[in-house]
């Protein structure tokens, strides 16, 4: 009788397990592609950096800068791009380049593993402004190659900085300023295989650190001063700037190896300035309004 009821049951429990469904595993998603620059070494690109700049008050003025960048590898496999700015003009003219500024290899990367610096400014003063202002695109963009920004347009990304950026150098005793990020992918272009990363810098709201003095302190626009500037004019002459300053920057990567294939900048000051008579900055006229508007360009060099 158990050998019956045994045998009843054991038919019961095959017959349960026969009868269920096959298990289905579920597709497993492809991961969302990111930001990501794939280096070859000793590859070769040449860009051309325009400004064009107006200031109020002033004449209107525009610049460009030529470099030619060599991709190179460290001994811990992080790559990186040696640039040597070759020539410089302005309004037109060339400007003669001194031996420490052609000897200069600016150093820059898209790869994580690379920590982008400002490096010694002070014994290369005509190529102080293409050296940051090429800096800010390529901060832009490794920023959001490192945070991982998929390929997906809209895409977003807000990064609490506020650390003070420096370009105090020759005439300029003090230059620096501090700005937030707000990064989005805002176009993926499949014809020409590229995608366009868009770059505000916008104000901190704790400002940009304490003014080279008190009085710079209070705030010209809406927001906390995020630009100071100290720059000597002739023997005794000193302008101190204080203002709120903007960027809009729009990068074109190339989809292939992620360089930058293109890149423009929209950057607003808007600010007070004084003209003192001593190095402290306590002998000074009255403050006047002034903004400046400078609009970049950098594109490959036509051979």
């Amino acid at each position: 009788m158990s050998a019956l009821l045994l045998g009843a049951c054991s038919h019961a429990v095959r017959e349960t397990v026969l009868s269920q469904p096959p298990q289905v595993t579920p597709p497993v998603e492809p991961p969302v592609p990111v930001l990501h620059r794939t280096y070859t070494e000793g590859e070769v690109l040449k860009y051309k950096l325009t400004l064009d700049y107006s200031e109020t008050g002033e004449d209107d003025s525009s610049a460009s800068a030529s470099a030619v960048a060599t991709v190179k590898k460290r001994g811990d496999s992080v790559f990186y791009e040696a640039w040597q700015w070759t020539g410089r003009k302005k309004n037109g003219a060339d400007i003669k380049l001194p031996a420490e500024s052609l000897d200069f290899r600016q150093l820059l990367s898209l790869d994580p593993g690379f920590k982008l610096s400002i490096q010694d400014l002070s014994k290369i003063y005509p190529l102080i402004e293409p050296v940051t202002d090429t800096l800010t695109f390529y901060a832009d963009l490794q920023l959001a190659m490192r945070k991982g920004l998929a390929l997906t347009v809209g895409e977003h990304l807000f990064i609490e900085h506020g650390l003070p950026n420096s370009w105090a150098g020759g005439p300029t005793a003090v230059g620096r300023d501090c700005v937030d990020f707000d990064l989005t992918l805002t176009d993926i272009n499949a014809a020409d295989n590229t995608a366009t990363l868009r770059a505000l810098h916008l104000p901190p709201a704790a400002g940009c650190g304490a003014a080279p003095v008190p009085w710079l302190q209070k705030p010209v626009s809406d927001t906390a001063n995020n630009w100071y500037q100290v720059r000597k004019e002739g023997k005794s002459i000193y302008i101190a700037s204080a203002a709120k300053e903007t960027f809009d920057d729009e990068i074109k990567i190339g989809l292939a190896d992620g360089h930058i294939v293109s890149a423009t900048q929209f950057n607003l000051l808007t600010g007070e300035k004084r003209t003192c008579l001593d190095e402290k900055l306590a002998m000074c006229g009255a403050p006047g309004r002034f903004s400046i508007v400078r609009k970049l360009l950098l594109a490959p060099e036509a051979e």
